[in-house]
């Protein structure tokens, strides 16, 4: 039978999002060099290979990134104003229009003006950006004045995906983006919480991701009031995010948005560590609230929405009705906490799965120049990383070292459990550095070790909202060395270099923690050496490696 295929050109900084799906690694994340290629095979075929901990010269100075996307192999910077190019000429990037597609699993509708910006983090959608590339003549170093020379107008294609958004539309709302495409223009997938601030400045500081789903909305009986945590340190870049409507998801590091849809009234509160700007981004949301009146949180265009603005600490009574009760110990309060919080978290992955044990930075992608970010990671970047994962989380004040679990559904070897042991020390080793390289004139911050599941309030309110995960708390749990409580870096180091053990320790099971099983024999003491295995060290090392195996077998040692 004849075989019919179907052909399509790409052009380079043009590629569909079906095309970048075929790739594990679109990222273009940084392969071994073909010099070094050899010796990260040697490194993976050995799982006990010595892993060091990684130059934290390299981690400590905070990286200048200023934010921009390519599109159509241009930069177009934050989506707004004046953009130099690569020839250093200057252009200033204007919106002509945006629409916004509510992408189902077989279908797709068109939003209605009112609804644009509202999104759900059940549901996908595509946003087409129409924007105008005009160049500016002139020079501004100078003092002379810029003119604008009419430019071409271009779209884009972006393809937000809520955090519980189905597989399967996601494949829909790729197809989607195809269909279309009647005006050719870049595609560029976004995460939600990922959101460049070329995506986020298209709706002018009014974007709200609402829980659930779109088409739930009407069957489901809203309750009287929602919160809402600000996020973004530019107004027009702004957006809210809905979450639990409880005191525990107050954060004292931003504002929130509590809204009460029977009453049309929204208390705009500011934690006590709130940024001005961060402030700033909250009143712009809520006045885009009270302009828009948005359906979606619960508002009709009738409603005639009241603002009171309070800060943390003097709330008005009817700020409690909407969180239950005051309870300031369910969120980490910080009214009594002296200390300045101008500063951004920091958020490393640390690993050896490339070959070399390394830390990898995670980016905020809407980083604004010379504003503090308090809160730029989420949950998820921590849970979506493949497990058992280590991440280093600098909160300046404090290092944590999160450690993550061990999937139930997979068979764990034993060069994976060595693998994973030998990664856990070099981690300890790098905070440890890391935290002594922070600052030399002061005394390092303390650093903690921290289980995935048992997370403790002052690590949790470090993220706009945080999901309690029962299921992996109780896999953690299962662990004999894990408690609840949390341990400094430097202590569970001491234990893991500890190299003698008494032989009963190592005739036991399970093993103590960072103990080679294939090595065992190494942590006995001469005397114990010979009792347990009738030699002496130099007349087992003579022996070839098969006797020695056996030898081990036979005396329990393996």
């Amino acid at each position: 039978p004849r075989v019919r295929a179907i052909f399509g050109r790409v052009t380079e900084h043009n590629e569909t999002i079906l095309f970048k799906e075929k790739f594990l690694d679109w990222t273009e994340l940084k392969r071994p060099t073909e010099k070094n290629s050899g010796e990260v095979v040697q490194q993976k075929d050995d799982p006990r290979a010595d892993v060091k901990p990684y130059d934290v010269t390299r981690m400590v100075a905070t990286p200048q990134i200023t934010a921009g996307t390519i599109l159509d192999g241009v930069n177009v910077g934050r989506g707004y104003g004046l953009v130099e190019g690569d020839d250093r000429r200057q252009f200033e990037i204007a919106t002509v229009s945006v629409d916004v597609w509510h992408i189902l699993e077989f279908d797709y509708s068109r939003l209605p003006r009112q609804s644009i910006g509202q999104f759900h983090e059940g549901d996908a959608y595509v946003v087409k950006w129409k924007y105008m590339a005009s160049t500016a003549v002139g020079s501004r170093q100078k003092g002379e004045h810029l003119v604008r020379v009419a430019g071409k107008e271009k779209c884009v294609y972006f393809f937000w995906q809520g955090r519980h958004s189905t597989v399967s539309e996601k494949g829909t709302s790729a197809l989607m983006t195809v269909e279309l495409d009647e005006e050719r223009g870049a595609q560029v997938q976004v995460l939600q919480g990922k959101e460049p601030p070329c995506f986020l400045q298209c709706f002018q500081g009014g974007m709200v991701v609402h829980s659930g789903r779109r088409e739930e909305e009407e069957e489901n009986v809203q309750s009287e009031w929602r919160l809402y945590c600000v996020r973004g340190e530019v107004p027009m870049e702004g957006n809210l995010l809905e979450v639990a409507c409880h005191c525990s998801s107050l954060r004292s590091r931003t504002s929130m948005v509590v809204l009460n849809i029977n009453k049309a009234l929204i208390y705009l509160w500011h934690g006590c560590k709130a940024q001005g700007h961060t402030k700033e981004v909250g009143r712009t949301a809520a006045n885009k609230i009270k302009e828009e009146c948005p359906l979606e949180a619960g508002l009709h265009s009738s409603s005639n929405v009241t603002i009171h603005e309070c800060d943390e600490g003097s709330e008005p009574l009817g700020f409690w009705d909407a969180l239950g009760r005051r309870d300031r110990k369910a969120y980490d309060c910080m009214l009594q906490d002296p200390g300045s919080f101008n500063f951004a978290p920091r958020l490393f992955i640390l690993s050896s799965s490339s070959g070399d044990f390394s830390a990898t930075e995670f980016v905020y992608p809407a980083q604004a120049p010379s504003a503090v970010s308090s809160m730029p990671f989420l949950q998820e970047d921590l849970y979506s990383a493949p497990q058992p994962a280590l991440f280093l989380v600098d909160n300046h004040h404090e290092v944590y070292l999160w450690q993550g679990w061990w999937p139930t559904e997979n068979k764990i070897t034993g060069s994976a459990r060595i693998r994973w042991a030998s990664d856990r020390k070099s981690a300890m080793e790098t905070v440890l550095q890391y935290c002594r390289g922070k600052n030399l004139k002061r005394p390092p911050p303390k650093s903690y070790l921290i289980h995935a599941g048992l997370e403790p309030l002052t690590f949790t309110n470090m993220f706009p909202s945080w999901e309690h995960r029962e299921d992996i708390a109780e896999i953690t749990e299962m662990d004999t060395e894990v408690s609840n409580q949390i341990t400094l870096v430097e202590d569970v180091l001491a234990k893991l270099c500890k190299t003698i053990y008494p032989l009963a320790d190592l005739l036991a099971r399970p093993l103590p923690e960072g103990v080679d099983p294939l090595k065992l024999e190494i942590y006995l003491t001469d005397e114990d050496f010979e009792f347990a295995l009738d030699m002496s060290r130099d007349e087992f090392n003579a022996l070839p490696t098969w006797k020695q195996v056996n030898l081990k077998k036979s005396k329990g040692l393996f």
